[in-house]
């Protein structure tokens, strides 16, 4: 392979496994059986066996029921937060089986945290969809996804030069927004907590006469997505902390307009003292603590 088809496979597959790695093993397979991909290394001729393509074929089957499902996605992504990763590193191993050791080893780690930063993606743009819980848009996103990872690699090894700067671009969009993405995977992992967790309250903190929840930033202009945010609950009076990039920020905020409860998460609906609408997250172990306090 020369430099560009180096270059382009290798941001495929880990661009794509963050996606979906079992997908990526199953089309590489299938590909090379249908004859789609052609003068592949020696090393990618295992995803084309009978049995790993059945494996992937069984675990796409599950992650495509599972994507499908609203509120039980973001548990699956963040179980996966170890395993796609994982996935492009093993994947890169394979495919680049005729580099040397060196080279061979620096493909894997750049794979993997290629998997990552698309991983990360991935789960941000879900759990914004989870603003609008309609199984019809997550299917959409879901089957969206799996022809990015078909036609992403199709792409990369038959026109390794068209592919290279459109998946550089990506590599650059994703690199943008690698900081909201770390706080996507960090709540994620955090909310899987609070589910475990729920059967233990989390230690109250405040002052006398004070209970401090702590919560999300799901909605409120100019606060950040996903920020930690400590809401200070006092009989008759009540405000919001806000820890950012260039301070802290306190905002009086109202009685909750509304407690919705979910399956991972709650949410609360608030007013700012300006009658700005903000809503937290809270996960189910701050969840508890809230509704004692109320």
């Amino acid at each position: 392979m020369d430099l560009a088809q180096v270059l382009s496979s290798l941001l495929g597959i880990g661009l794509a496994s963050g996606l979906n790695v079992y997908a990526v093993v199953l089309t590489l397979g299938a590909a090379q059986r249908l004859g789609w991909l052609s003068n592949l290394p020696a090393g990618m001729d295992v995803f084309a066996h009978p049995i790993v393509l059945g494996v992937a074929a069984v675990m796409y089957a599950a992650e495509f029921v599972a994507d499908k499902v609203p509120g039980f996605t973001p548990i699956w992504d963040g179980i996966h937060t170890f395993i796609r990763p994982v996935g492009a590193a093993v994947v890169a191993f394979s495919a680049f089986g005729n580099l040397d050791p060196v080279m061979r080893a620096v493909a894997m780690i750049v794979a993997g945290s290629l998997a990552m930063g698309s991983h990360a993606t991935k789960m941000g743009t879900r759990l914004a969809a989870h603003t609008v819980p309609d199984p019809v848009t997550h299917s959409a996103i879901s089957v969206a996804e799996d022809f990015s990872v078909v036609g992403i690699l199709l792409l990369a090894y038959n026109y390794p030069w068209v592919a290279l700067p459109l998946l550089l671009g990506m590599v650059v969009a994703i690199g943008v927004a690698l900081p909201f993405l770390f706080r996507v995977v960090g709540f994620l992992l955090r909310t899987l907590q609070g589910r475990l967790l729920s059967f233990v309250k989390p230690e109250a903190q405040g002052g006398a006469g004070e209970t401090m929840v702590v919560g999300y930033v799901r909605t409120g202009k100019g606060l950040g997505r996903l920020r930690k945010a400590s809401w200070r609950l006092k009989p008759g009076q009540a405000s919001v902390v806000i820890r950012g990039w260039f301070g802290r920020k306190e905002l009086e905020v109202s009685p909750p307009l509304r407690h919705a409860e979910g399956l991972f998460l709650d949410y609360v609906e608030l007013n700012t003292r300006e009658g700005q609408p903000l809503s937290l997250y809270l996960t189910k172990d701050w969840a508890a603590v809230y509704r004692e306090a109320i």
